[in-house]
């Protein structure tokens, strides 16, 4: 065995740096950068710290950045925001925690309505099979015979679908309402499968749930 001299022994350091300094990113993206640039770091030693290059190694680490280079692209990919239709759009806007990728699956089971007559989103005590969003129009809570008419802007049967119980309200919105609707089981077996959209839909429906309550 040969000995290492010159700056290669510290390729191994580098490369360990590198690697812990990418743990302090929240950055998915910045994350994984600094991680290929440790394993360039550890590549570099293999191939130089022995007699014979350490292939092995050298083929673990350069699976790893094969790896780390995927996922950035999809990462990229997730979160450009790319061309989007005016009601898409609108709708994006208002939900903040979602990248655009996230979005995009989303809506994928979302399907766009508008009322053109009193129409019923949920029956108090009854089993909504659908989530709402309503986007603009008048809405109507019915609520043990007490009445309110929130803005729009809100979700509409959330507790019914995070708490797979009867809605608490019924809710009804007049002509010329616009609101999306998502089949409640298909979306919550999406979100199962998907632990990044699953998050955020969580933020979202707890944030709407935490603006309700304050203005109680």
């Amino acid at each position: 065995m040969t000995e290492v001299s010159g700056f290669l022994p510290y390729l191994v350091h580098v490369g360990a740096v590198l690697y812990l300094v990418c743990f302090v990113f929240r950055n998915q993206i910045l994350l994984r950068w600094f991680a290929i640039m440790g394993d360039f770091a550890y590549i570099a030693y293999y191939y130089g710290a022995t007699d014979r290059p350490l292939w092995e190694a050298m083929f673990y680490a350069g699976m790893n950045i094969v790896i780390n280079l995927v996922m950035i692209s999809l990462l990229v990919r997730d979160q450009r925001q790319g061309s989007f239709g005016e009601k898409d759009l609108q709708l994006f806007r208002r939900f903040a925690p979602l990248s655009p990728g996230e979005f995009r699956r989303l809506m994928r089971g979302g399907s766009w309505k508008e009322t053109d007559a009193v129409t019923q989103l949920t029956s108090e005590g009854g089993n909504p099979d659908k989530l709402f969003y309503v986007m603009e129009g008048e809405v109507e809570i019915d609520k043990g015979g007490r009445k309110i008419t929130p803005d729009s802007g809100i979700f509409i049967g959330e507790i019914a679908f995070l708490s797979r119980k009867p809605a608490t309200a019924t809710v009804t919105l007049r002509p010329g309402a616009r609101y999306v609707a998502w089949e409640a089981e298909t979306l919550r077996q999406q979100l199962e499968s998907d632990g990044a959209l699953q998050n955020s839909v969580m933020r979202l429906l707890n944030a709407d749930l935490m603006a309700k309550v304050a203005k109680a």
